[in-house]
Order: C-alpha cells, then sequence, then structure tokens
C-alpha cells in the first residue's frame, strides 16, 4: 500500500481526536482493520476511501497529496 495514504488516514484520524475503534465503528470497520490500513497491511477499498474523503470533508487530492 502507499505509504503516504497510511499516513494520511492515521494523520487525519488523529487530527479529529479519534482512536482506531472509535474512527472504525463510524465507518462500519474494526479497530485491526483501521490498523492494517495504517500500518500497510492491507488497502481500503475505493468505496472506502469515498467514504473517509466524505467523512473528513477532503478532497481527492487532499488524500493522496504528497508530502
Amino acid at each position: 500500500m502507499d505509504r503516504n495514504v497510511c499516513k494520511t488516514i492515521k494523520t487525519l484520524r488523529k487530527e479529529r481526536g479519534l482512536s482506531q475503534e472509535e474512527f472504525g465503528k463510524l465507518l462500519g470497520f474494526s479497530a485491526r482493520t483501521v490498523s492494517d490500513w495504517e500500518n500497510g497491511k492491507t488497502e481500503p477499498s475505493i468505496a472506502t476511501i469515498k467514504a473517509m474523503v466524505k467523512f473528513f470533508d477532503i478532497t481527492y487530492d487532499e488524500f493522496f497529496e504528497e508530502d
């Protein structure tokens, strides 16, 4: 998985003050799944990325933005 996407998910989640468990529940996933995304073990689906973009109220460009 793109390391930038892993970092983006973690950064956005923490900026909102959410634990992995809280964030996962809001999107319908387990804390383990969120952890796997953030550590690059698995990739969120396109539908999940779409839900994250909507949840965080950002653009796709912002979500995939390079450092």
